[in-house]
């Protein structure tokens, strides 16, 4: 069933313009953020067959208004452009939760950092390779972000959207909850695009 309707979405997406088609791909990639179920995402935009690239400089703030999405640039070369797509409620919770002040401390951050400090001190990470601490950032528990660097990225239970080390039950669950957003923002954008269909 989920592979008839990533096929039904991606061919729907394809008729899309670059707006439509920016819109549709972003609310897909982050759909467990717009639900509240997850601080972050990240998302890439490369010059490939479609240039998303371009697309995403034409029509990023279109996109992000019509979804009440906030992002941040984390890096931008000649070939790509990555984002960081975010509830800043959720994400300011993680970044002021005690544990986490500490493990950011222990990292390198200083005290009492505002969210947009925190954010502009990973995007100049990012010019040196990319930062696993991120993982904090993205939702990712301080215990999973921990072993990832402790053990070179190894010896994990499972991999779904991040590489699990602690409570695999748990994050298998949320895996679920975030497969069911994606899918819910496929068959909304079917949906829709079936009503159009018929009524034009």
């Amino acid at each position: 069933m989920k592979n008839v309707l990533l096929h039904k979405f991606i061919a729907i997406l394809n008729t899309f313009s670059d707006s439509e088609y920016l819109m549709a791909k972003v609310e897909l990639e982050v759909a467990p953020v717009l639900v509240g179920l997850k601080p972050s995402s990240l998302m890439t935009f490369s010059k490939d067959s479609r240039n998303h690239y371009q697309i995403w400089e034409t029509f990023k703030d279109k996109c992000c208004e019509g979804l009440k999405l906030q992002y941040f640039e984390m890096r931008k070369t000649e070939k790509y452009i990555l984002v960081l797509f975010y509830n800043p409620v959720l994400l300011s919770e993680i970044v002021l939760d005690t544990e986490n002040k500490d493990f950011l401390l222990g990292i390198g951050y200083e005290e009492e950092l505002s969210l947009k400090q925190i954010l502009q001190i990973l995007r100049e990470r990012f010019m040196y390779g990319f930062p696993h601490k991120i993982g904090l950032i993205l939702g990712i528990s301080k215990e999973d972000v921990t072993s990832f660097i402790e053990n070179g990225g190894s010896e994990f239970l499972f991999c779904g959207y991040w590489k699990v080390y602690h409570k695999p039950q748990e994050a298998n669950r949320l895996f679920r909850r975030y497969d069911m957003a994606r899918c819910n923002v496929m068959q909304s954008i079917c949906q829709r695009k079936n009503l159009l269909t018929m009524t034009a």
